[in-house]
Order: C-alpha cells, then sequence, then structure tokens
C-alpha cells in the first residue's frame, strides 16, 4: 500500500510539473534547465551511458568506457530551447575519483553560482527547473519540522511560534505528532533565493531525468 501511494504520489508530481511549465510557456516565460554532472579529460560521464548497440572493439564504444585515469571535472550549466547559456558555464576539478558529482557540489557554491553567473546572464524573468539534488533541497527555517532528537521544550516552542495549540500534559512522542500533522508545505532555501531575484521555480519529480533537457544533452555529448 505504501508503494501504491509513493508511486501516485510522484504521478501527481509529474503531472503537476507538465501543466506547470506549459503554463509558464503560454504565458510567455523562457524556461530555464540547470544541470551539474561531471566529466573526465577522456570526457567520460557515466558507464550507463554507454552506447550498448557498439562493438566492445569499437573506437566508439571505447571512448565511452572509463579510462580509470586522467582528472576528472565538475561541470554546472544552463540551457534554453535556443541553446547553452554560455555565460553560466562553471567547471572545476573534483577531489575525489570515484562516484558522482553530488559529494562535490554544495548550497554555498550552488547559490554563488547563481547570483554570481547565471541570473546576471537573464535579461529578463525566468523559470528555473531543478531537480531533486540534495543541495538544492535545503528546507527553510520556518518549513522544518522538530525531530525525534529534539528537546521537549524546543518542540514546544517551535508549536507555539506556529500557534499550534497543545494539551499542558502532553509528552514529546504526542507533541511530534501534533506538529507532523500540522506541518507545514516544505520551502526551499534556493527557491526562496530564485524568487527573490524575480524568477520562479519548477522542481522534477525524483528519478525523471528525461523531464530536464540537459540531462539529454550530456548523453548526446557522450
Amino acid at each position: 500500500m505504501y508503494v501504491k501511494k509513493k508511486t501516485l504520489d510522484i504521478v501527481r508530481w509529474r503531472i503537476r510539473t507538465l501543466r506547470a511549465l506549459n503554463e509558464y510557456r503560454m504565458e510567455g516565460r523562457k524556461v530555464v534547465y540547470i544541470d551539474e554532472t561531471w566529466v573526465t579529460t577522456r570526457m567520460h560521464r557515466s558507464s550507463e551511458w554507454v552506447d550498448a548497440t557498439q562493438s566492445m572493439m569499437s573506437a566508439t564504444y571505447n571512448q565511452q568506457v572509463s579510462p580509470e585515469e586522467g582528472e576528472r571535472f565538475v561541470l554546472v550549466a544552463a540551457g534554453r530551447e535556443d541553446g547553452f547559456i554560455e555565460e553560466s558555464f562553471l567547471c572545476f576539478p573534483t577531489k575525489k575519483k570515484t562516484g558522482d558529482n553530488h559529494g562535490e557540489m554544495n548550497a554555498d557554491l550552488f547559490v554563488r553560482w547563481l547570483t554570481s553567473q547565471l541570473f546576471p546572464s537573464l535579461p529578463e524573468p525566468a523559470v528555473l527547473v531543478l531537480d531533486n539534488a540534495p543541495y538544492h533541497n535545503q528546507l527553510s527555517e520556518d518549513s522544518r519540522c522538530q525531530n525525534p532528537s529534539t528537546i521537549k521544550a524546543h518542540i514546544m516552542k517551535w508549536l507555539t511560534c506556529r500557534q499550534m495549540p497543545f494539551p499542558p500534559n502532553a509528552t514529546r512522542p504526542e507533541l511530534l505528532q501534533i506538529g507532523k500533522r500540522n506541518h507545514p508545505l516544505p520551502v526551499y532555501d534556493i527557491d526562496n533565493i530564485i524568487r527573490s531575484w524575480g524568477h520562479e521555480v519548477v522542481r522534477l519529480p525524483p528519478a525523471h531525468p528525461e523531464l530536464n533537457a540537459i540531462e539529454q544533452v550530456w548523453g548526446f555529448m557522450e
């Protein structure tokens, strides 16, 4: 039952995403896709993009196979329907030799990239499409719920500040349950920053890279 409910939530999320993008386009708003990836000096990205139709002995296949050597770089970019935004490219060497790029990126670096490179290159209000990378999903202070490790006094203060009534003799588990039932909708720090610059945000559902145009470009660039 939980799996079915979770699946339906993702389906509804996908429908909301597609409808929102269509409405923004009808309003004449430019949609800007954002993504981060990693490459090596031989432009290898990930084995899941290897063209399995190629012979293992072909030059095309060999170029896609990881050389297990060479420097790795994180690449960040934004693009619209007319192509990449040239001023948006950010590339820097990674510290680790394996795994994806998420351990190399963080919210502070992403915000600096937005405010110093991307936003100044957008001449008019746009709609930014984000995936669910961890550094995109830091909750704002107002939407952070208390957790089981929070002391009772802090939970009571959190509920009181949000005008959520609770019995005077409520236990800590009961207070947590009250907060969970009345939990505000999530608001993310990144979204607040984006909107403060006059832009809007559309968040993609989990595991839907096909809805991010740049994900498709990374595949063709292999």
